[in-house]
């Protein structure tokens, strides 16, 4: 009986560990996505006005305008991220196909030493810069009031 119970053991830990093989790094990013992200901008990417800037319909315009990329890597969420460098770029990856697969198509996908350059430049004054490229972008100053 014991032996049986060591074969299912085995057979068990070896299924396991195929099966972590077989996950990808989208499996990861969405993962980590929703471990360090969603709690603050939701599963759907809708944030919370005034509180949580939303990425569903707001990414893609960021990356479409001049400093937009470098406000992304920058903002306190990303700079100060538990995340490894890699990692981290994964998710960004992974959130903008999610929430901007329009730009997805003509951004360049983030890297690692991005990241870990742009950490290295803390980002003052967010909200200013926020709302310079939502205007670069097009927002209505009525738009931003009520989100931000």
């Amino acid at each position: 009986m014991r032996a049986l119970w060591v074969a299912v053991w085995v057979a068990c830990a070896v299924a396991g560990s195929a099966h972590a093989l077989e996950r990808t790094a989208t499996d990861d990013a969405t993962q980590n996505y929703t471990l360090f992200c969603a709690g603050c901008h939701g599963e759907t990417g809708a944030g919370l006005p005034h509180k949580i800037p939303r990425l569903a319909g707001r990414l893609g315009l960021y990356l479409g305008v001049e400093g937009g990329r470098d406000f992304i890597l920058r903002v306190p969420g990303i700079a100060n991220s538990q995340l490894d460098d890699a990692r981290l770029a994964d998710v960004l990856n992974r959130v903008v196909k999610r929430f901007a697969p329009e730009a997805a198509a003509t951004t360049s996908a983030f890297t690692a030493a991005e990241i870990q350059a742009a950490r290295r430049r803390p980002m003052v004054g967010v909200e200013l810069e926020r709302t310079r490229l939502l205007r670069a972008a097009g927002v209505s100053e009525t738009e931003i009031a009520a989100e931000y």
